[in-house]
């Protein structure tokens, strides 16, 4: 049975120019102890899927349609005081820039007291000795629970958002971009605490990125989303050997290989669609070296193409062949978008405007 649920969720967001669905559909399950990283580059709607689930979304935006299921209840019908009894205790979020989460006039360690003792049950001397322990979990030394956040390196003050947010012994954490701000060797480290702590403490983890390579080295499945739908969703072994959604080979060609490097990193050209009109076919078309005409005449479904591993692509059944071409370059050059930098100038303008979106 499925932990955390996802059914059909559609969220917008009203701008001046209309209604952007930056959500749009997306059903995603995640099992109790599975880590699943849900990947796409910004604007795609993957933020939007946490906030939704945690329901601490901006003014402008609305669940317009769908089901949050979590351990059983429907979350969309919970009440502001029962959402929010859930959240920490039940599920813990790593936000983005959570870095600049620590409040800079106190002190680190009576941050992490705070949330035990505000939200948990714990009194001064539990909640002290609680800290403690959380640091020690995320591999800091307790002797920094007196510092300030200005005294901490990047990677401390990402390992410090962590012990937050395990204070409380959630059931699942879903982590927004972790280490975007890190450099890799930090990532590298906060990764492999994250991993460590997956296996001691039977972790459910979502893990939200736009870095293929954090999934591949954090998650044991992966979830594609493209312009506000998931396009792709298969374990991480699978995923990696052989994709079948043009938009991950794009994805996982743009990603240098240190074993095998390439003298020309492959890009996939363009932007993504405006959602405020979204086209009525697929949404990766006119970005797509292997579109054909039915492409820009049938919305896809996500649909299973081998057992577990489900795609939203009319040529998947092509893909063994299609895998060898994506590996040239001079394949993502001749797509639409990278022959009508007109077209590129007005989606790119879109974009922008709804960044916000994501």
């Amino acid at each position: 049975m499925a932990l955390l649920e996802i059914r059909d969720l559609v969220v917008g967001y009203q701008t001046q120019r209309g209604m952007v669905r930056a959500v749009d559909g997306v059903s995603l399950s995640v099992a109790p102890a599975q880590h699943l990283g849900v990947i796409g580059e910004s604007g795609c709607g993957k933020t939007t899927l946490m906030r939704a689930v945690v329901q601490v979304l901006p003014r402008n935006a609305r669940i317009l349609a769908g089901e949050i299921w979590f351990q059983g209840c429907d979350l969309l019908k919970l009440s502001k005081n029962e959402m929010r009894d859930l959240r920490w205790k039940e599920i813990a979020t790593i936000p983005q820039a959570s870095m600049d989460s620590l409040d800079p006039v106190k002190r680190v360690g009576s941050q992490v007291e705070a949330i035990l003792t505000v939200r948990g049950d714990y009194d001064e001397k539990g909640a002290k000795r609680r800290a403690a322990e959380l640091f020690e979990l995320v591999g800091l030394d307790t002797a920094n629970l007196t510092r300030y956040p200005h005294e901490f390196s990047g990677g401390m003050k990402q390992r410090a958002i962590i012990a937050m947010a395990l204070a409380l012994d959630p059931t699942i954490l879903i982590a927004d971009e972790p280490v975007t701000a890190l450099d890799v060797i930090v990532q590298h480290q906060v990764l492999e605490v994250l991993k460590q702590l997956e296996m001691e403490l039977d972790l459910t983890v979502l893990l939200i990125t736009h870095d293929i390579s954090v999934v591949a080295q954090a998650c044991d499945s992966v979830a594609v989303m493209y312009a506000g739908r998931v396009v792709e969703q298969a374990l991480a072994g699978p995923f990696f050997e052989a994709p079948y959604h043009p938009y991950s080979l794009g994805l996982q060609n743009a990603y240098p290989n240190l074993v095998q490097p390439r003298d020309v990193l492959i890009s996939i050209e363009g932007y993504p669609p405006d959602l405020v009109e979204p086209p009525p076919a697929c949404r990766f078309a006119h970005r797509c070296p292997f579109v054909e005409p039915r492409c820009r005449q049938i919305d896809p479904p996500l649909e299973g193409i081998e057992p577990d591993h489900l795609a939203a692509c009319l040529r998947a059944d092509e893909m063994d062949t299609l895998r060898t071409e994506a590996s040239d370059y001079r394949t993502w050059a001749e797509t639409d978008a990278a022959e009508d930098p007109e077209y590129e100038k007005k989606s790119q303008a879109q974009m922008l405007e709804g960044v916000a979106s994501d």
